[in-house]
């Protein structure tokens, strides 16, 4: 399954494309975080330590967190904010540690730690802005990588200004679908 998470100022590219990936023999859900709460990780401990996996912190990831879980590909649309995700997406990103394993791995003879139990995390994003200057689109770029290390995953950066054009969204769908 694939989970197509937006920016609720990003609904209708987030529904564009879904429409652009159904049919194509995989399942595509849409996530808007238009109404949603999530409220801030305050790094407790709790979801490692007391309640493993769940956020003693209760708000709307109770519902959105076991999707994310069950997703073979994750694409988060967003507003580029200062060379990051938008306020809502990094809300949702930084209580991914929910969901990530918690057991210690050696790579590279270093001790790292995070992924997907079971499967490999696989995380698109599409930022969207106007205007970007060369430092925001390094710093959103650099932002991914280093989130792609720290879950061991795998994925890429797609950045547009305000349309969507169609052949943009046909390399992303086939870009996300090949995943």
């Amino acid at each position: 399954m694939i989970t197509i998470i937006s920016d609720g100022k990003m609904n209708c590219i987030g529904e564009d494309l879904v429409t652009e990936m159904t049919g194509k023999n995989h399942q595509v859900e849409h996530i808007s975080l238009e109404g949603v709460t999530i409220k801030r990780c305050t790094n407790c401990g709790g979801c490692t330590y007391k309640t493993y996996g769940k956020c003693v912190v209760r708000d709307d990831g109770d519902w959105i967190f076991p999707k994310v879980i069950q997703s073979d590909v994750i694409l988060f649309v967003t507003p580029i904010v200062f060379g990051s995700y938008s306020f809502q997406i990094k809300r949702l990103f930084d209580k991914f540690a929910l969901i990530m394993d918690r057991c210690y791995y050696i790579e590279n003879k270093e001790l790292v730690k995070g992924g997907m139990q079971g499967k490999k995390f696989k995380f698109f994003v599409l930022g969207a802005i106007d205007t970007i200057l060369a430092e925001e689109e390094q710093a959103f770029q650099k932002l991914h990588n280093e989130n792609i290390r720290i879950t061991r995953g795998v994925g890429r950066v797609f950045l547009m200004n305000s349309i969507l054009t169609s052949d943009m969204k046909k390399q992303i769908a086939e870009e996300v679908l090949r995943a």
